[in-house]
């Protein structure tokens, strides 16, 4: 077994996290480090606090993986005093990589929201609040005898997937040419002479964030030398990629009965913000975190009510004009229960252990 580095543990983040979903205005990725900075064992947390590297540092973890960010904006001076100077300086000197998945993850197939959703006791199917990221029409021209090679390849890669169905593609028979050069060791055909191959254009949809995984297989799978290719932007989102996620409750609920399931849930009081407890509900919309400004999609998903964080009293008056139920379960409570996927999914493509903090901050 190799050594596992820095890069190789974002490179798996990136898989479960994609950096390309993660909002404009976010600093997700590698916020303390080096790249070729080797790893022996990865801690999960939810915020960077000095507790955190305390338990990092006791127990040998090198990489601390966060889903608040240590460095959010742009940095003019580096206070070693206060935070969070304390904390870039601390991981300098103990040799701490700090790296940050935040909106990556919430927008992620599998990620904050979707776990949230899991804890409160909803059933699916899921859907996305508020769609995030891109398509991607990848088209490769295969010769015949490695068309299935190649497909299979690319539905490894995560595309070809529409709705329940996995392994779309789209196949049409023609004819490739190519002139061999000097240098060239062609599959088939001879250096300087024009061969016409009876080849198959294979085309599909990958989600944006999975395209250069995508392109990657399918080269590794094809038998020329140069594999010829188009990769174009079209329109649509990606199956399951954005904010917040709506469910269906086992069976209907007063909303006073549904607080107080969330609270047991998550181990931390809900509040009730918006509508009384004779009103029953069982579409739920769930948005871990800060979800103010996803009132409106919530209404418009056909939710009756709202669970998320940090909601103001304006938020609430919105939420009741539009006839929904807002609960505030607390920023971090309705985020703690996505740490341990995220440890599981990563921990299964990286070799090294990886642990979740028990800072319950």
């Amino acid at each position: 077994m190799g050594a596992t580095w820095t890069r190789d543990v974002a490179a798996a983040i990136d898989r479960v996290a994609p950096h390309s979903l993660a909002e404009k205005w976010d600093n997700c990725g590698l916020q303390v480090g080096d790249p070729q900075r080797p790893v022996g064992r990865v801690l999960v947390a939810l915020t960077p606090l000095p507790e955190v590297f305390e338990e990092a540092e006791a127990s040998g973890a090198d990489f601390l993986l966060f889903h608040h960010p240590l460095i959010f904006r742009s940095l003019e001076s580096v206070d070693t005093g206060a935070y969070p100077g304390t904390l870039i300086s601390r991981s300098i000197t103990s040799g701490l990589t700090v790296y940050a998945a935040h909106t990556s993850y919430d927008a992620a197939p599998g990620g904050v929201s979707v776990a949230l959703a899991g804890a409160v006791g909803l059933r699916g199917p899921l859907r996305v609040v508020s769609p995030r990221g891109g398509l991607r029409k990848v088209v490769v021209f295969v010769p015949e005898e490695a068309l299935e090679d190649v497909t299979a390849a690319l539905s490894g890669a995560g595309a070809g997937v529409i709705g329940d169905y996995t392994r779309c593609t789209f196949r049409t028979p023609g004819t490739g040419t190519f002139l061999p050069g000097e240098g060239s060791d062609p599959y088939s055909g001879e250096r300087g002479r024009l061969q016409l191959e009876g080849e198959v254009r294979l085309e599909t949809v990958v989600a944006a964030h999975d395209a250069a995984r995508a392109v990657a297989a399918a080269r590794e799978a094809h038998p020329y030398e140069e594999m010829a290719y188009d990769l174009y932007p079209v329109e649509g989102r990606p199956e399951g990629c954005g904010f917040g996620r709506t469910g269906v409750l086992p069976d209907p609920l007063p909303v006073g009965d549904l607080v107080e399931q969330v609270s047991d849930s998550l181990g931390s009081p809900a509040r009730l913000l918006t509508d009384g407890p004779g009103r029953r509900v069982e579409r739920v919309a769930v948005l871990g975190g800060s979800g103010g400004s996803f009132i409106r999609e919530a209404a418009a998903s056909d939710a009756e009510a709202y669970v998320t964080g940090d909601l103001s009293y304006h938020d609430a008056l919105y939420a009741e004009s539009l006839g929904l139920a807002a609960i505030d379960a607390g920023h971090a409570a309705t985020e703690f229960p996505c740490l341990e996927p995220l440890a599981r999914r990563l921990g299964a493509l990286v070799d090294v252990p990886v642990e979740v903090s028990r800072v319950w901050r």
